[in-house]
């Protein structure tokens, strides 16, 4: 049998929730995730002198920047709707290739106890 076009299981696939989302440029603040954790609380803060985005929105971290909101304008908005509340850390995945993190988060309110179980990858 061919192995075109062809995948016969995916390992470690998660459906996550729409309103998930991973946090943009992360790879440049790998040095701020000292310590982070599944279910981590996370700030939020407008950052109107971003140069390459005058609607950025920061992710932080013990006071420390670790990336922002997508460019995305479901997230934005979302967001937005909500900056004053806490973000969650719902998945952390470890890039074999570069050791790098990427972090998965979620607005608080829809913080559930099933994606407390989803974990470490």
């Amino acid at each position: 049998m061919s192995g075109y076009g062809y995948t016969p299981y995916r390992v470690n696939k998660i459906d996550f929730p729409k309103e998930s989302f991973l946090i943009a440029g992360i790879s440049f603040y790998q040095n701020n995730l000292v310590s982070i954790q599944l279910g981590s609380e996370l700030i939020m803060k407008y950052e109107p002198d971003n140069k390459y985005d005058s609607s950025a929105i920061q992710i932080l971290f013990n006071d420390k920047c670790i990336g922002y909101v997508p460019r995305n304008d479901f997230f934005k908005k979302l967001c937005n709707e909500n900056i004053n509340s806490f973000l969650r850390i719902i998945n952390i995945k470890k890039d074999p290739e570069s050791n790098n993190y990427g972090v998965r988060v979620i607005l608080d309110k829809y913080y559930t106890d099933e994606l407390k179980g989803i974990g470490l990858f």
